[in-house]
């Protein structure tokens, strides 16, 4: 009888679907959870004078140069704003150009829109390298999403970068991660 309560427990928990891996940033209060197929992973702030406090990468199984990275910056000068004023100053076509023309020194921008991530409405924005001297050659062949997140003590930005060839398939994982971040 014993042996079959315990084979029973053994078959309701393998039918129950793994956890989600979920990180969290004490500092920053952020945490990512990885979608299913993804894992994500916290790496250390880069050491550069940049107020990145946290950075997290998460990538599906075989991704290595492909997939999302998550950094949370501190944002001073958001403190004198409220989560409306960010969002609608977000929502501005100004807003939306000069982030636009910003981007652009870096990509062939492919589209710039708003996007709302519970009740924080940032902008996201697709596009394509714009080939410098020194980059590798392959950047010719990738395409990001970058989605920026702006709160009243801190910017979020998710990173997502896949084959041209391959983007639009990907796009619902990437979304999937933009889903999975806790910002507060």
């Amino acid at each position: 009888m014993r042996a079959a309560l315990y084979l029973a427990a053994a078959l309701c928990l393998a039918a129950i679907p793994a956890m989600a891996q979920t990180l969290r940033d004490r500092a920053s209060g952020i945490a990512v959870t990885a979608p299913e197929g993804y894992r994500a992973t916290a790496l250390a702030p880069p050491e550069t004078p940049a107020p990145t406090r946290a950075v997290f990468d998460v990538k599906a199984e075989g991704d290595t140069d492909t997939g999302c990275r998550v950094s949370v910056a501190d944002a001073p000068a958001h403190a004198l704003m409220s989560q409306d004023e960010l969002n609608t100053r977000n929502m501005s076509p100004q807003y939306q150009q000069a982030m636009a023309a910003q981007l652009s020194t870096v990509y062939s921008l492919v589209g710039i829109n708003p996007v709302a991530h519970r009740s924080v409405l940032g902008l996201g924005a697709i596009g394509d390298f714009r080939l410098r001297p020194g980059m590798p050659p392959r950047a010719a062949a990738l395409r990001t999403l970058i989605v920026f997140l702006d709160t009243p003590i801190q910017r979020v930005v998710l990173t997502c970068v896949a084959e041209r060839t391959a983007f639009d398939a990907r796009l619902p994982g990437f979304e999937a991660v933009l889903g999975g971040l806790e910002i507060p």
